[in-house]
C-alpha cells in the first residue's frame, strides 16, 4: 500500500490525540543531568558536547535495537520511520503509543551528539504536556541563504540534495532544489560537522543550505 510521508511537526497534534500507554516518570540511565555552561556561553553537557533540543517523534520498530528520532514519518498505522538512534531511552518511563510491536510518541528531547547517536541529557517530555509557544526557537525558521558560488540548474541542485540524503540517511530526511535562490535546501534532524564538511568538500560554496530540527540550546 502506498504510504505518504508527512513532516514530524504535523504529528505533534496526532500524538497529543493518541491513546498513551506506558508509565510516566523519568528516563533511564544517563538522563536528567543539567547542562553546564562553556566559557563561550554555549551550553555543554558534562562530557563537553553541545546541547541540542527539539520537538520530535521518537519511534522504535520491531526489528530496531534502539529508539530513533524521526524527521519524516510514514502516514500508516503503526507509523514507520528511521533516523538518529537515541541513547538512554526508556519506553517504560514515558507515555507512548504501541501497536504491532512498534512503540512511538512525540517528545521534547534534549541531549548531545556523540558521533553516532543522540544522547539524552534531560528527561524527555511528551509534547502533549507542553505549550510549543513557549519554545519559539524550536519553530521552523527559513534558513539563511548566501550567494552561491556557481549558477546551477534545477536538475543539478536536486542531484546535490539527493546525494546528501543518500549519504546521510540517519541525519537527513529530505532535500529539494530552491530555484529562486539557486541552492539545495537540506532538511536534517541534526547538522553535524561531518555533514557540513561533506557539503563544503563536494559542492560549490554556499550551494547547500541546511535546515535542522534539533537546535543548539542557547
Amino acid at each position: 500500500m502506498l504510504q505518504r510521508f508527512i513532516p514530524v511537526a504535523a504529528l505533534l497534534v496526532l500524538a497529543a490525540c493518541g491513546q498513551g500507554s506506558g508509565d510516566g516518570g523519568g528516563s533511564g540511565d544517563g538522563t536528567g543531568s543539567a547542562a553546564d555552561q562553556s566559557q563561550s556561553g554555549e551550553p555543554t553537557a558534562p562530557g563537553g558536547g553541545l546541547v541540542y533540543q527539539g520537538a520530535l517523534t521518537v519511534l522504535q520498530g520491531v526489528e530496531r535495537d534502539a529508539a530513533e528520532l524521526c524527521g519524516a514519518v510514514a502516514e500508516s498505522y503503526p507509523p514507520q520511520c528511521g533516523g538518529l538512534p537515541v541513547s538512554g531511552w526508556d519506553w517504560d518511563a514515558v507515555e507512548h503509543d504501541e501497536a504491532a510491536g512498534v512503540r512511538w510518541g512525540s517528545y521534547l528531547v534534549t541531549g548531545t551528539f556523540d558521533g553516532k547517536s543522540f544522547v539524552l541529557t534531560e528527561d524527555p517530555v511528551p509534547t502533549s504536556e507542553i505549550d510549543m509557544a513557549d519554545y519559539p526557537e524550536l519553530q521552523y525558521q527559513e534558513p539563511e541563504i548566501g550567494d552561491p558560488a556557481e549558477d546551477l540548474s534545477t536538475g543539478e541542485l536536486q542531484a546535490i540534495a539527493d546525494e546528501i540524503v543518500a549519504e546521510f540517511p540517519r541525519y537527513v530526511y529530505g532535500g529539494f532544489a530552491d530555484d529562486q535562490n539557486g541552492v539545495a535546501i537540506i532538511d536534517a534532524l541534526l547538522v553535524t560537522p561531518e555533514l557540513e564538511a561533506y557539503a563544503a568538500e563536494h559542492f560549490p560554496a554556499d550551494t547547500v543550505v541546511f535546515s535542522s530540527m534539533l537546535k543548539p540550546v542557547e
